[in-house]
């Protein structure tokens, strides 16, 4: 139909679906080509064949067969269409891309349960309602899709057992002779340990693996190449024998460095277990499996609208979601105080010295790993020299020893005690940045994606007093393109992230580096001449070696609380209701200055989420309560008295206290906010809980 100029843009609504639906902005192959091509900005595209057999010994490919493989490839296709028109999803590396592997997960479940299913014979139109309910109820069954769609652990278990009993006795015990750390099995391993094999068996498992070249280096040692595994066991598959899968640690060993990261086990981040997906996940694949009805427009058999309606209206019984805990208080407020005054007191020192070791790499071309300990303590200085720098990295071998090093970081209890003796220069570096990190994710209130994807030139702008950040989720009806946007930043942590953009400057201009990295980028610990790129990974490093460093206390259960940018984020909010309320954290009033309580207030509404300010005020009245300092929440303690039967607010857990106050907010029933005033010392403000409902209506 041609249509007028001024209406072409209506023009994609009236092409045929079974047209629309034969290509996607992913899809680089032809329709109707055996092997797809498809790539979501991968470095390299990556493909997917169709060439499969069934649970009736017929390829996917075959004549017979030609209606099931339409509606799965239509499926695929029409899996990333957006749902207020014929467009598609915005970022191909987001909303797109989920969408995608939702899908593959259906086409995968439906392969691996062929046979029940009957997909040979009567293809996607035999699927019942009860069919797609099954599908749900077992993707439901657990947050881990490797197991509710793979079922990764019992597959993996069995696989390790066969290749064992056919493997080599001979083989595998030159193998255990000749690497004498595949044989070795940590505490730590031990503990973690879920795969349930023998630990007697585990070295020979390991040497079988070695001997088939199914492990793959990685920068904490030697692991399980699960893509290559996951070939071997889901040759049926479309999508999942050419994905990655949970790696067991028990499997893994490390030649070159002890296999510890953390001092400690870290204390939950969330509030309990979650042994059920959470609903919101449930909901994009009940989005998923409704999808298929898609297949009706083209049209091409599918299953019936009363089976699409019925998994549609189905809805198990989920866990909550699961919300992050809060961490208390007086850890993060104490950590925001350590981060500033290694700042204040090592930030300029411990880069410059970098630089100079940088410089003499390249003067002499060598890489920061060639040189002596004596080289590095003459290079870095005497003022770092009396501050404990000995080496350059501890994860370095010493150049002046050729013996063989079980673990070049030692013992785990050595490695921390050389850590907080300042051994490394490396990771003090490390901790320094994870103390900007630190800093700037409390006081900027930003997503973790947001943070360590920010750039050293151009994270600033020109008046050193916005920070400028691409907004993670800000894509929407931008073809896939973030916003940028613009916050202001406390001078403080304007003050690290200069240091950090200053060292890079010079590693530039001394022609360390070609350019400006990440603004969080760090020295590789192994010493290459480089420096490595921020990455999700990276930046929880260095804030766990900030938290062994400064010994962030532990709970009851022996666990250090391990800072995670998520639970920071509702800090900026907390740092104010505190600064208003108790004048006993000197840092932190300096840092919120005297600036104007509504303006500061006012700044802390606009920018963050609404969810995350009503969690931080319902925890700061659940701290409040927990430590007597009731004068302004008695109400509010009355209605919590009366609702849940609380009798002394010293004895309850934080977390459920704070769970109850949300709730009561929530219905209505309480209201937390700052209520400003002017006294005889200036502008000043108090955090108060106004019942909105009399006691009695309760």
């Amino acid at each position: 139909m041609q249509l007028p100029p001024e209406l072409a843009f209506l023009s994609p609504f009236f092409v045929e679906p079974s047209e629309t639906y034969r290509t996607a902005v992913w899809l680089r192959s032809d329709f109707d080509e055996q092997v797809w091509e498809y790539s979501f900005d991968y470095k390299e595209p990556k493909h997917l064949d169709w060439g499969l057999t069934l649970e009736d010994g017929s390829l996917l490919t075959a004549p017979k067969n030609d209606t099931l493989l339409k509606g799965l490839k239509y499926y695929l296709t029409s899996s990333t269409r957006d749902a207020f028109g014929p467009g598609e999803t915005n970022e191909l590396q987001g909303a797109m891309l989920q969408r995608f592997c939702h899908a593959c997960h259906i086409v995968d479940y439906l392969l691996i349960n062929g046979k029940r299913f009957q997909l040979g014979t009567y293809g996607l139109e035999g699927l019942t309602g009860g069919n797609l309910i099954e599908i749900l109820e077992n993707v439901a069954a657990t947050p881990l899709i490797a197991e509710s769609v793979y079922n990764w652990k019992e597959r993996l278990r069995g696989f390790c057992l066969g290749l064992l009993e056919s493997s080599n006795t001979t083989a595998l015990d030159a193998v255990i002779q000749n690497k004498p750390s595949i044989s070795l099995i940590t505490a730590e391993q031990v503990d973690e340990d879920t795969l349930e094999i023998p630990h007697g068996w585990i070295p020979k498992i390991r040497a079988a693996l070695y001997l088939k070249n199914l492990y793959h280096k990685q920068t904490n040692g030697s692991q399980p190449n699960t893509t290559l595994i996951s070939k071997l066991l889901y040759p049926e598959t479309l999508w999942g024998k050419n994905q990655a899968k949970i790696t067991y640690k028990i499997l893994c060993y490390n030649d070159d460095s002890s296999v510890f990261e953390r001092e400690y086990p870290p204390a939950p981040v969330t509030s309990g277990l979650r042994e059920k997906m959470r609903d919101s996940t449930y909901a994009m694949y009940r989005r998923a499996i409704y999808n298929i009805g898609v297949l009706h427009e083209i049209p091409v058999a599918a299953p019936t609208i009363n089976a699409l309606q019925l998994a549609e209206h189905f809805t198990p019984d989920l866990s909550t979601t699961g919300r992050f805990r809060t961490l208390p208080s007086d850890v993060v407020f104490k950590s925001l105080q350590h981060a500033i005054e290694f700042h204040l007191d090592h930030g300029q020192d411990l880069t410059k010295a970098f630089c100079r070791i940088a410089l003499e790499c390249k003067k002499r071309n060598i890489s920061p790993a060639s040189l002596t300990h004596e080289e590095v303590q003459a290079i870095v200085g005497e003022k770092l020299r009396k501050f404990g720098i000995t080496q350059l990295s501890m994860a370095i071998r010493s150049m002046n020893s050729g013996r063989y090093h079980s673990g070049v970081k030692g013992t785990k209890d050595g490695y921390f005690s050389n850590l907080r003796s300042n051994c490394g220069l490396y990771e003090l570096i490390a901790v320094y940045t994870g103390a900007v990190q630190l800093t700037v994710g409390v006081l900027m209130a930003r997503r973790i994606s947001e943070l360590h994807m920010l750039k050293a030139e151009d994270c600033l702008d020109g008046t050193e007093q916005w920070l400028l950040f691409m907004n993670a989720k800000s894509t929407r009806h931008l073809f896939g393109l973030r916003r940028k946007e613009a916050r202001p930043i406390e001078p403080i942590a304007a003050d690290m992230i200069k240091t950090l953009i200053r060292m890079q400057k010079i590693l530039v201009r001394i022609g360390y580096l070609s350019n400006l990295k990440t603004l969080f980028a760090v020295p590789d610990f192994k010493g290459a001449k480089k420096l490595s790129d921020s990455s999700a990974y990276l930046y929880n490093r260095n804030l766990d070696l900030f938290c062994d460093y400064f010994e962030m206390p532990l709970n009851a259960e022996g666990q250090r609380y391990y800072l995670r940018q998520h639970q920071l984020r509702r800090f900026f909010a907390m740092l104010f209701f505190y600064c208003g309320s108790f004048a006993k954290l000197d840092t932190l009033q300096w840092m919120m200055g005297h600036a104007d309580p509504k303006h500061i207030y006012r700044y802390i509404t606009e920018s963050m989420d609404g969810a995350v300010l009503a969690g931080a005020k319902a925890h700061f009245a659940a701290e409040r309560l927990i430590e007597g300092d009731d004068e302004d929440f008695q109400d509010l303690a009355q209605l919590l008295k009366a609702r849940y039967g609380a009798r002394d607010f010293t004895t309850v857990d934080a977390h459920d206290l704070e769970d109850q106050i949300q709730e009561l907010v929530l219905e209505g029933w309480v209201e937390i906010e700052p209520e400003f005033f002017t006294d005889h010392q200036g502008k000043q403000f108090k955090v108060v809980a106004r019942l909105m409902h009399v006691p009695e209506a309760a």
